[in-house]
């Protein structure tokens, strides 16, 4: 009777539950919309460039329908780099709506990324919204002619900018701690190349008589010395040429130390790489003495993707990433020409007006004639032999000459002889004078510039020195390869010794 009275309860207390919780909520409440902030338009997902000393400014869209002093604004970055810690602090630079900050070198580092945040806060409900950046801290010095010279026997480097402003003292007043003497010789990598050493990117180097670097481009300072650049440093220290061959991906690094080959081959395989061993000689073991001075094919597939003279054998070899090879007599029409026994010396290794022919021109041995020899970087089944042409130069004082240039578009050659700027054309075997310099100067290097000036209209450079002072000379060449105008000049260089594009 009890149990039954007890479950009688129970339900009737469940049925008064049920029945409270049926009905209708008649309360008066109001509710209050939080003003919102946000940003209009797209997100920018694109790295900004920006330089050391100049002005940063961003003015991101807000849209608020609230009071415009209820909102705070931060502006801070961070190191945003594989060489990044995963805890770091982060560096308010502004605290104003609009961001117009003046790069700071004590905030951003050369050459690093960094992740800027702008982070708007409504104060009376304490909610912030986030806008994000790229950035990437370039230097001054990102596109343009970099010229190495000779200041009173201390390597230097100058540059002219694509808009025609110079520079003076990059080297000597970023690396003043690491002197270079006796430069010999600058380089740029053509192309990006992946070590596993260094960040990805264009290789540069500076090489002195006794000494060589590894260059940063962007920050222009000592990235490596050259015994880093080696498994194991050769003995004998006498570095002459670094510069890297090969085209489309098909990248080798080449160093000539003493006259030897130290052979760099990146790839498709893990770890550093870097110079290794002494390169062997496939006709003279290592007997050999190479110039210092390197061409490339103009393709991944081509038979031939670098070739190098051996100064001492007076031969040329092809290169691979194990071996100096001689090249195989039945690639060759030996009547025209022996590329394993020239019997002449070299002054140029250039390209052609023909993209897979490569012009080296040479003189004998007595410095009393000049040969220009032609020859493929690739073998066909059309044109089974690599030999073109063996010619000699009719043209004043080529012989003689301290550089040269030969011209990509049109089948011209460009020397200086007796302060005379000298136009030879290949084809028909003549030569005009195109123009006079002061007679106190003598050539140092020339180069032919395929774009300087845009599509249609390539440049040529000449660097002169007067005993005292290097200038460097920029002349606009026509379409036919005829030089038409002294386009500018630039002085106050010491001795240029070599020159090479950045971009």
């Amino acid at each position: 009777m009890k149990r039954t009275r007890l479950y009688s309860i129970v339900c009737l207390s469940l049925i008064v539950l049920l029945n409270f919780s049926c009905a209708k909520d008649e309360g008066n409440y109001s509710y209050t919309e939080l003003e919102k902030v946000s940003f209009s338009g797209e997100t920018n997902n694109e790295t900004i460039f920006v330089r050391q000393g100049e002005p940063l400014i961003l003015a991101p869209e807000l849209v608020y329908d609230g009071d415009a002093n209820d909102l705070s604004y931060e502006w801070f970055v961070y190191l945003n780099s594989a060489s990044a810690s995963y805890v770091q602090d982060s560096t308010l630079i502004a605290k104003t709506k609009s961001l117009n900050y003046t790069v700071s070198p004590e905030v951003f580092v050369l050459g690093e990324n960094y992740k800027l945040t702008y982070k708007v806060t409504n104060n009376k409900t304490g909610i912030s919204v986030f806008q994000f950046y790229q950035l990437a801290v370039q230097d001054l010095f990102t596109q343009g002619w970099i010229f190495l010279e000779d200041k009173n026997g201390k390597a230097d480097l100058s540059m002219i900018l694509r808009n025609g402003t110079l520079y003076h003292g990059i080297y000597s007043g970023r690396n003043a701690a690491y002197p270079i003497a006796n430069p010999k010789g600058f380089s740029i990598s053509p192309q990006s190349i992946s070590d596993g050493v260094a960040q990805d990117g264009k290789k540069f180097y500076v090489v002195g008589g006794n000494d060589a670097i590894e260059l940063d481009g962007n920050t222009m300072k000592k990235r490596f010395d050259y015994a880093y650049l080696f498994f194991q440093a050769p003995s004998t220290i006498k570095p002459e040429y670094i510069a890297w061959g090969g085209a489309n991906g098909n990248n080798l690094g080449l160093l000539i130390n003493d006259g030897k080959l130290y052979p760099n081959m990146v790839g498709g395989f893990p770890g550093a790489k870097k110079f290794g061993a002494e390169m062997k000689s496939s006709a003279h073991n290592y007997d050999y003495s190479l110039a210092p001075q390197h061409i490339s094919g103009a393709n991944y597939s081509d038979t031939y993707n670098v070739f190098v003279f051996d100064r001492l054998n007076r031969c040329f070899y092809a290169v691979t990433s194990s071996n100096l090879n001689a090249l195989d007599p039945a690639s060759q029409n030996t009547a025209l020409f022996d590329m394993n026994n020239v019997g002449m010396d070299l002054i140029k290794l250039d390209s052609s007006n023909v993209s897979t022919v490569r012009n080296a021109i040479m003189r004998t041995t007595d410095g009393s004639e000049a040969y220009l020899l032609q020859f493929r970087t690739t073998r066909t089944a059309a044109e089974p032999t690599i030999n073109v042409a063996k010619q000699r130069l009719d043209a004043p004082g080529i012989a003689k000459t301290a550089d040269l240039s030969c011209s990509t578009l049109s089948p011209h050659i460009f020397y200086v002889a007796d302060s005379k700027l000298y136009r030879y054309e290949v084809t028909s075997n003549s030569y005009s004078v195109e123009y006079q310099f002061p007679t106190n100067e003598t050539v140092s290097k020339i180069k032919f510039e395929r774009h300087g000036y845009g599509q249609g209209l390539p440049r040529l450079i000449v660097a002169t020195w007067n005993g005292t002072e290097g200038k460097v000379y920029y002349f606009k060449v026509g379409s036919t390869g005829t030089i038409q105008e002294l386009d500018k000049s630039f002085t106050g260089f010491g001795k240029i010794i070599d020159l090479a594009y950045k971009y």
